[in-house]
């Protein structure tokens, strides 16, 4: 990294869709230019999960989620379950996600999704992993579900988070944690910003949901990981801090929810520069 002094971390991309793994190597090594030392990144499903352990394996400073998507919830089978529940033990893998509901597309019908959102929160019940949630045009049910867990938890992440500030309240007191992406850039985005000047800190990540959502200085373009200082400096100056206390409180909150030792992250990433 050229600047260790800005240690940032992505808590979600998508590093293996195709629109990145073409040139993989070239956006972490961007990423890691632009002070990105630490990227989650999260299956959509058991079709990409052992390309994501793969990347995760490969390079230093990168950890797996694994999970299916709520659009992949209505072809899902008990042996799926299992198939998922034999990877996520795999090392380098540091959370169950994305999962959750999405009413928007309904890709998958509503009440396949609820049954299988629950069997993946049991699964990472089981295991003691954390949650990455997605949630659409689906909060009230994704909160009735997340009720019926609380306390249980490990810990867990409402990703791309862009909802009301009650919303963000309702989540923080299930005690999950809050991500922000490029959304909160975006000029019309007044509303969520008012969430992140409002929500405590230490409850708050970072993130890019690559190569979706890129920040407003690229808009229109594909988004990497190396953009999610764009999301911690507009987190920066709602908070009215400095860029580097963000970034150091977004980092340290992200180790933490999933885990992760800042030695266990950065030692193997040193070595290999």
């Amino acid at each position: 990294m050229k600047d260790m002094s800005l240690r940032l971390a992505d808590s979600h991309a998508h590093l293996d869709l195709e629109e990145l793994a073409p040139d993989q190597a070239e956006v972490v090594r961007r990423a890691r230019e632009a002070g990105v030392a630490l990227i989650i990144n999260v299956a959509t499903g058991l079709r990409d999960a052992a390309q994501v352990l793969h990347t995760a394996a490969s390079y230093p400073g990168i950890f797996a989620a694994l999970g299916v998507h709520p659009h992949g919830a209505g072809t899902l089978q008990e042996k799926d379950l299992e198939t998922l529940a034999a990877l996520a033990v795999r090392p380098r893998v540091v959370a169950i996600g994305e999962i959750g509901l999405d009413f928007y597309r309904l890709r998958s019908p509503a009440a396949a999704q609820e049954v299988w959102f629950r069997r993946q929160l049991d699964l990472a019940l089981t295991l003691k992993k954390p949650v990455i949630i997605h949630t659409r045009e689906a909060t009230d049910v994704t909160l009735k579900i997340l009720r019926e867990y609380r306390g249980r938890l490990t810990g867990g992440i409402m990703h791309c988070f862009a909802g009301s500030l009650k919303e963000a309240q309702n989540f923080l007191d299930l005690g999950l944690h809050l991500s922000f992406s490029g959304t909160l850039t975006y000029p019309k985005a007044g509303p969520l910003r008012e969430v992140a000047q409002k929500a405590p800190l230490d409850r708050l990540l970072v993130e890019t949901d690559c190569p979706y959502l890129p920040p407003q200085p690229w808009r229109g373009k594909r988004n990497e990981p190396a953009y999610v200082v764009a999301t911690a400096r507009q987190l920066a100056e709602v908070k009215g801090l400095s860029l580097e206390e963000v970034a150091r409180a977004t980092w340290e909150n992200t180790l933490r929810v999933f885990g992760l030792e800042e030695e266990e992250v950065l030692v193997a990433q040193a070595s290999s520069l």
